[in-house]
C-alpha cells in the first residue's frame, strides 16, 4: 500500500534521528552547565532563607518574607519579571549563580574579592554593622574578649572571616544563624558574630540572649550587593533600579517594615555618614 521503497525511507529517517541524537548528545553535559536560567517571564533569585530579618520563611507557610525579599520583588517588577525563588546553603549561592540556574542572588550577599573574581555585582543597598550576640550578662562586646573561646558565625560568611582574622578564637562554622544561636543558647558557643540587623531579630526573639554592636568601620566587602553572572549586561539595570528605591524612599519603607523606626533612623543616620555610600 505504501510502495515498495517505503521501507527504505523508514529506515533513512530511523538512521538521521540516530544521528542527530547522537550529535546533541555529544557535550550535551557541558551544554547544560552553561545554560542561562530560562527567560520565561520569571526572575529565578536564588536565597538563603536562614537570614532575618534580610530572609525567612513565614511561620506555617512556605512563602518567604524580609528585606531581601521585597528588594528582589520589586527589581523583577521593574524588569518586566516575576521573582521566583529558590532556597539553598549559602555556601552553593555562588556555584548555583555560575552554573546558570538562577539570574541573580539576593541574600546579604557581600562583595569580596574571591567572589568577585567568578560573579558581577551591583552598587550596594545596604551597609551592615557588626554584632555579637552572648548569654545576658557574659558581657562580649568585643573580639577580644572571645580570645580562648568558641564562637560561631553561618558558613561562608564574612563573619566567620572576622572571627579568624581576630585571632586567638575557636572559629565555628554552620549552616545557618538559628543553628548558632541555639548553640550560644545551650552552651556549646560562648558567643556569635552576626549583622546587626539581624541580631536585633534574635534578641526580640530570646530574651536571655544580649547583644553588642561593633564599633568597627563598614568597608565595601562587608555591604549587602546583588550579585549577577559574570559579565552580566543587567548589572547596569539593577544599579539604576536600587538608586531608585533609594530616592523613592521604597527603600526606606522596607527597611521600616522589618526593621522598625527607631533602628532604621539609626542605620540611615550611620549611612549617611560612609564615604562608601557615595554612588
Amino acid at each position: 500500500m505504501f510502495g515498495k521503497n517505503w521501507g527504505k525511507k523508514l529506515l533513512l529517517v530511523a538512521a538521521a534521528a540516530v544521528m542527530a541524537v547522537g550529535i546533541a548528545g555529544c557535550g550535551g553535559d557541558k551544554a547544560a552547565e552553561s545554560k542561562p536560567a530560562a527567560d520565561n517571564g520569571k526572575l529565578l533569585i536564588a536565597i538563603n532563607s536562614t537570614f532575618p530579618p534580610f530572609e525567612s520563611v513565614k511561620e506555617g507557610t512556605s512563602d518567604y518574607t524580609g528585606i531581601d525579599i521585597d528588594i528582589a520583588q520589586y527589581v523583577a517588577k521593574k524588569m518586566g519579571k516575576t521573582a521566583e525563588f529558590t532556597d539553598m546553603k549559602f555556601a552553593s549561592l555562588v556555584p548555583t549563580l555560575q552554573s546558570g540556574r538562577a539570574d541573580m542572588i539576593l541574600s546579604a550577599i557581600s562583595p569580596t574579592k574571591e567572589r568577585m573574581e567568578v560573579v558581577d555585582f551591583s552598587i550596594p543597598y545596604y551597609f551592615p554593622m557588626k554584632a555579637i550576640i552572648c548569654q545576658k550578662g557574659a558581657g562580649y562586646d568585643s573580639l577580644d574578649k572571645l580570645k580562648g573561646m568558641s564562637a560561631g558565625a553561618s558558613m561562608g560568611t564574612t563573619y566567620a572571616n572576622d572571627l579568624r582574622q581576630a585571632g586567638g578564637i575557636d572559629v565555628v562554622e554552620m549552616d545557618s544563624t538559628p543553628l548558632v544561636v541555639q548553640d550560644i543558647k545551650n552552651g556549646r558557643l560562648a558567643a556569635g558574630l552576626f549583622d546587626s540587623a539581624q541580631a536585633g531579630v534574635f534578641i526580640q526573639q530570646n530574651p536571655d540572649l544580649e547583644m553588642h554592636i561593633l564599633n568597627l568601620p563598614v568597608v565595601m566587602e562587608d555591604t549587602f550587593a546583588v550579585a549577577l553572572p559574570k559579565g552580566s549586561k543587567d548589572v547596569e539595570k539593577v544599579n539604576e533600579i536600587l538608586k531608585e528605591m533609594k530616592q523613592n524612599g521604597e527603600m526606606h519603607k522596607i527597611f521600616v517594615k522589618y526593621l522598625g523606626e527607631d533602628a532604621t533612623a539609626q542605620y540611615e543616620k550611620l549611612e549617611s555618614g560612609l564615604d562608601i555610600t557615595k554612588w
